[in-house]
């Protein structure tokens, strides 16, 4: 039976539905766990009737990069506790899947893309965000570089995280973060024909890649998950401010010209060869009838956005940007 001080305590906490502050619910539990790790538990156990059922996760994480040695020592020492711990490490090993948008509320879109930045960002990262800096978050899924005809998919999304104050929120842009076939040279003209075959509905535009397999063929890559750090570009880039990386970039590339990017793939882990042109910059329009990514790899946004997206970024010195790829729902 759960304590009644901490039900009637527990209001505190959730007077309003939509605007939940999740991260001192998360603080919350950590304090209590010290105190009394059967009343944190109890805590947690009415927290999560509060919240809808896809930010259980959320709350988790955020308690999860809390915890140091000796609250999770306490918790691991608590059956209900380990069996807390053990789902929690559960739901890392599965992967993160997209999130339907619209998203409930701005705080619930903060708290939930905040958390991943605490699951998924390097330490680096995530302590930019805790000092108020903004940072960005890419969530990828993955598709074809032959869709739309080459012209690649806005099908991932690209968050701007605002972690200043009351004034935290998250803006959400679709986005492309994968090279669209259009600059392959699978897809370039030979003869009657294409360099491969599997490219013929391709709308080509030009040769972008490099020959890591040396089979004489340009390899499409698109950057690999991790974090960077990115600064505004010298001069921009398609008429528009860019930004751009200073160290070398690890790409994965489309060795065996499927269109994707898997194990499949034989040496397709490039260390060198993206150097740093591995940009963030405006895309094509974002229309029903013919999107157009401009992306032979880079991370681009829809041109009908861009100013807004430019606006939610202000101009940083400089920011983290952390890519993670997302498993199919």
């Amino acid at each position: 039976m759960i304590n009644q001080t901490i039900q009637i305590d527990i209001t505190t906490w959730f007077k309003s539905s939509v605007n939940i502050d999740i991260e001192g619910v998360a603080a919350e539990f950590v304090s209590r766990v010290v105190e009394d790790v059967t009343g944190a538990l109890g805590f947690w156990n009415l927290s999560i009737r509060y919240l809808p059922k896809e930010l259980h996760g959320t709350l988790g994480r955020l308690i999860d990069v809390r915890l140091n040695l000796l609250t999770r020592g306490i918790l691991n020492k608590h059956p209900k506790g380990r069996d807390l711990l053990f789902t929690w490490m559960i739901e890392k090993t599965q992967g993160l899947r997209m999130p339907q948008l619209p998203f409930f509320t701005p705080r619930f879109a903060f708290a939930f893309y905040s958390s991943l930045i605490s699951q998924y960002g390097s330490i680096s990262a995530q302590q930019s965000l805790q000092r108020g800096n903004l940072v960005l978050l890419a969530l990828r899924k993955q598709s074809s570089t032959l869709s739309n005809k080459g012209h690649g998919s806005y099908d991932d999304q690209i968050v701007v995280l605002n972690g200043s104050g009351i004034a935290r929120n998250a803006c959400i842009f679709a986005a492309c973060t994968e090279p669209g076939a259009q600059y392959s040279q699978r897809a370039a003209h030979l003869g009657k024909g294409r360099v491969d075959s599997r490219y013929a509905d391709v709308k080509y535009k030009k040769s972008d890649g490099i020959d890591v397999n040396k089979d004489g063929i340009k390899d499409a890559g698109r950057l690999l998950e991790g974090t960077y750090k990115y600064f505004e570009k010298q001069g921009g880039f398609l008429g528009a401010r860019a930004f751009q990386v200073h160290t070398l970039q690890i790409v994965e590339r489309d060795t065996n010209g499927d269109g994707l990017f898997t194990k499949t793939d034989l040496n397709r882990i490039d260390k060198t060869g993206a150097g740093t042109t591995m940009y963030i910059h405006r895309g094509g329009d974002n229309s029903v009838s013919d999107p157009n990514t401009w992306s032979a790899g880079c991370q681009t946004i829809p041109k009908n956005v861009y100013g807004d997206f430019l606006a939610a970024l202000g101009k940083p010195s400089y920011f983290y940007y952390v890519l993670v790829n997302a498993v199919l729902s």
